[in-house]
């Protein structure tokens, strides 16, 4: 195997092809052809991989018959035992003494033992029916299933369509899914737009549809007249003091060096600009820190961007994962909202999305951005912008996109913009600006109920985005994730696995 400190060059290099030969022979298949769809790298510790492969299963197909397409996710690490491993039966692990590689086959991931009871649609039903979530289609039959996300070995969402509403299926790991139950309820209870948990068991959290649209696809269409800046920040406020004694939300800013490092690996000759804008933000920081103090002062959504906020009409109705909510500074989420616009927005001078849209884009986040700096420090807000452009960056490399050096190299430059945006406003004399209080919300800014109502996909970003970074708190070191392509979820291409899946009902 290739030595490397955390896998990196073995699963993404030619020897992947090997490893995957392998868990497929093993399998009593054929391997055909693989590609490597995406990458999710910590440095020097570990990194899991997610393959589009062709593979011809013989002894179920026949001998002629064409190659079915297979997703294999892979797990290589070093030292460090492996965490939470919860149903190891079904992958394949391969060593040569110092570093491990785990294969396995989608939906059998070892992390999400509940996959497997969700991801096909002639299983779904009876899950749900389980779980009492009546489909009005029957435990027998076939229920529409859209892969929303999989990120292999943390989370995967899924889209089931019912008789007369849909519901979103968010697997985890199991020990994680009994506390985001309970943040729902609580937020909930508090007034604030979360989805509904319908049912839950270890693993597995099953929500209703929240009304409206995402705020990822108004914007695209509508401009800053999705909805109003303050809106957005009356949205943040709702979140009640009591989630204060949570875990503390890690800021973007505090992993610049991390994600410098992921971008500097892939194109070392971005690693001068790299270092010069975590210095930047370091320096930065420390002013504002002097001036202000950064010590958290409010509730936190943690990951707060356009695909986690619903609107209907101008009006925000619903938000989205909030698994992260807790203590933080208001500036880490409304700059996380501004960074993911700017990168969007920035597509349109590399002709990626068309110039109507690039304006509407831009107007939004220049608006928002103008509210935002109303209500926090300016500087502050800028170089948490640009931290979290930083971590976006690491994106087109992990997803392996399309030219992806030169869509690298874009985010970068955003990110050296708001660092530009931070230094101007120092200079300026924004730090001695004093911060307003809270605005009020808009007066027609009513919090609709959640209903089962007609709605967008969840947390389905459009395709010319840039990816989102994972949130903080769900994770050792940061990463990201999007949306999967094309995740097959028709009936089982093969047999069922031999070993029986946990009993819902008796928890067994």
């Amino acid at each position: 195997m290739a030595q490397s400190l955390d896998g990196s060059e073995l699963l993404t290099g030619p020897e992947a092809g090997g490893l995957l030969r392998s868990a497929v022979d093993n399998a009593g298949g054929s391997l055909r052809s693989w590609e490597l769809d995406h990458v999710d790298h910590r440095p020097g510790r570990s990194t899991k991989a997610l393959y589009r492969t062709q593979v011809s299963w013989p002894e179920l197909d026949g001998p002629a018959a064409p190659p079915r397409e297979e997703l294999f996710g892979a797990s290589a690490h070093i030292g460090e035992p492996e965490k939470d491993l919860r149903s190891a039966e079904q992958s394949l692990v391969m060593t040569d003494g110092e570093i491990s590689v785990r294969v396995w086959r989608y939906p059998h991931d070892p992390w999400l033992p509940m996959l497997a009871r969700v991801c096909y649609p002639d299983v779904v039903a009876a899950t749900l029916e389980e779980l009492g979530v009546p489909t009005g289609i029957g435990p027998q039959a076939s229920v529409p299933l859209e892969v929303i996300s999989y990120r292999p070995g943390r989370r995967a969402v899924l889209r089931a369509q019912l008789a007369d509403r849909a519901v979103f299926l968010k697997v985890m790991q199991p020990h994680r899914s009994g506390e985001i139950v309970e943040r729902h309820r609580h937020l909930l209870s508090a007034g604030v737009p979360v989805p509904v948990v319908l049912a839950h068991h270890e693993g597995l959290v099953v929500l209703a549809e929240l009304p409206g649209r995402p705020l990822a696809r108004a914007v695209l269409e509508e401009g800053p007249d999705a909805c109003r800046g303050e809106d957005l920040v009356a949205l943040l406020d709702r979140l009640p003091a009591s989630l204060y004694p949570a875990p503390l939300r890690a800021p973007w800013t505090d992993s610049a060096a991390f994600y410098a490092g992921i971008v500097g690996a892939s194109m070392p000759a971005l690693a001068p600009r790299l270092d010069a804008l975590v210095a930047g933000i370091r320096t930065g920081l420390a002013e504002v820190d002097q001036r202000i103090g950064l010590h958290p002062h409010d509730v936190v959504h943690g990951d707060f961007y356009e695909a986690q906020v619903f609107v209907d009409d101008g009006r925000v109705v619903g938000l989205l994962d909030i698994d992260t909510v807790g203590p933080g500074r208001r500036a880490d989420d409304l700059a996380c909202l501004v960074a993911h616009l700017s990168v969007l927005a920035d597509y349109g001078t590399t002709g990626r999305i068309p110039p109507e849209i690039h304006r509407r884009v831009d107007e939004a986040t220049t608006q928002w951005t103008s509210v935002f700096a109303a209500r926090v420090d300016p500087q502050e807000l800028a170089l948490r912008a640009a931290g979290v452009v930083l971590s976006l960056a690491t994106g087109p490399h992990r997803q392996q996109e399309p030219a992806w050096e030169r869509a690298t190299e874009a985010i970068v430059r955003v990110a050296e913009a708001w660092m530009e945006r931070a230094r101007s406003i120092a200079a300026s004399g924004g730090r001695v600006r004093r911060i307003p209080p809270r605005p009020a919300p808009h007066p027609d800014a009513t919090f609709a109920p959640i209903s089962h109502g007609p709605s967008s996909r969840i947390a389905a970003r459009p395709p010319v985005h840039a990816a989102a970074p994972e949130s903080p708190g769900d994770r050792d070191a940061p990463t990201q994730e999007r949306p999967a392509r094309s995740v097959r979820t028709q009936p089982r291409a093969t047999p069922a696995p031999s070993a029986p899946g946990p009993d819902i009902r008796t928890g067994a």
